[in-house]
């Protein structure tokens, strides 16, 4: 479940990028709401709401159909394997840049709803220890700092307008006395692992969708911005006005090199607020409603979307285990 984290996990996050924030102080008194009898037909039920100070231990209804860090993690290293076969063949010693993953919050849910640990917002404000709180630089195209023939091999094209290793990159270039597959070594890896379609080797759409979907309905939903306008009046207490923790934890303030105390104060407090109005239980709990009704909707094409979760990794562990 682990995912390199951005604002929405792996969308806000996960695969919601790099860390995001989070921020508060207590003061106030609540209730947590009972789930609404009549809600709205657009508004899925709720049977009722755990009380919750984190998250990071809560499973989401979309996980069986996203790949779980391990997964991820084996797919990456099956396709690099080919792909360095596949250039051995053309008589290249190419090595696959392996990728730094940066920051990975423990699960999925972890930093979903943004800062919950006091303790820890108190020492590093919104950005989770271990994160880079600044812009991590992209790396080059593949094939861009290579010799011309070597990246022809890799990527099956030398335009820099087309994608490397994607369908436009045609291929049949003779290199070495081999002929260059479409999109090259890197789309003949690819379509072994199954991963030359849309999700090129990550998430199937449609699942990253539902996951994302569910987080962004569930911050307009009536219940979650109810206990959102708790938390605003404990933060405004506390000394911090802000009106839910999305806009705390994107303050432009925030974009430092390093955690500045009135950060780690805000942080705190929004922590603390997120636990006196169960803030965190109403909105995992519409989160996960929003996700299972969409997954209802979808369930055929899930269904295959797991499948063919399988059936990659059955074909990268066998190509890890020297299969070709």
């Amino acid at each position: 479940m682990p995912r390199s984290l951005s604002i929405d996990p792996r969308g806000l996050a996960l695969r919601l990028g790099a860390a995001a924030l989070l921020l508060a102080v207590a003061g106030c008194s609540s209730g947590t709401p009972r789930a609404p009898r009549d809600a709205a037909a657009s508004h899925p039920q709720v049977a009722s709401f755990p009380t919750l100070a984190t998250a990071v231990d809560e499973p989401l209804p979309i996980d069986r159909y996203l790949l779980r860090d391990d997964q991820l993690d084996r797919l990456e290293r099956a396709r690099a394997t080919l792909v360095e076969r596949c250039m051995k063949e053309f008589g290249f010693a190419y090595r696959m840049p392996r990728n730094d993953t940066g920051f990975r919050p423990k699960t999925r849910t972890q930093y979903r709803y943004w800062v919950t640990d006091a303790s820890a917002a108190r020492v590093h404000g919104y950005a989770p220890a271990g994160s880079d709180r600044g812009p991590r630089p992209s790396g080059p195209r593949p094939g861009t700092a290579i010799p011309r023939t070597m990246a022809q091999a890799l990527t099956g094209t030398d335009d820099r307008t087309v994608k490397p290793g994607s369908e436009a990159a045609a291929g049949g270039q003779t290199v070495n006395g081999r002929t260059v597959p479409a999109g090259g070594c890197l789309g003949a890896a690819n379509r072994k692992l199954k991963a030359d379609g849309p999700e090129a080797g990550g998430d199937a759409p449609q699942a990253d969708r539902i996951n994302q979907r569910s987080l962004g309905l569930a911050r307009r939903d009536p219940r979650v911005t109810a206990a959102f306008a708790r938390w605003s009046r404990c933060m405004e207490v506390a000394g911090y006005p802000y009106d839910t923790p999305v806009e705390a934890a994107a303050d432009p303030a925030w974009r430092t090199t390093e955690a500045t105390a009135r950060e780690r104060a805000v942080a705190t407090a929004d922590a603390r607020c997120k636990k006196r109005h169960n803030v965190v239980g109403i909105w995992y709990a519409v989160d996960v409603a929003y996700q299972k009704r969409d997954i209802g909707k979808h369930a055929g094409q899930l269904a295959r979307i797991q499948r063919d979760i399988s059936e990659r990794q059955r074909l990268a562990a066998a190509v890890l285990d020297g299969g070709r």
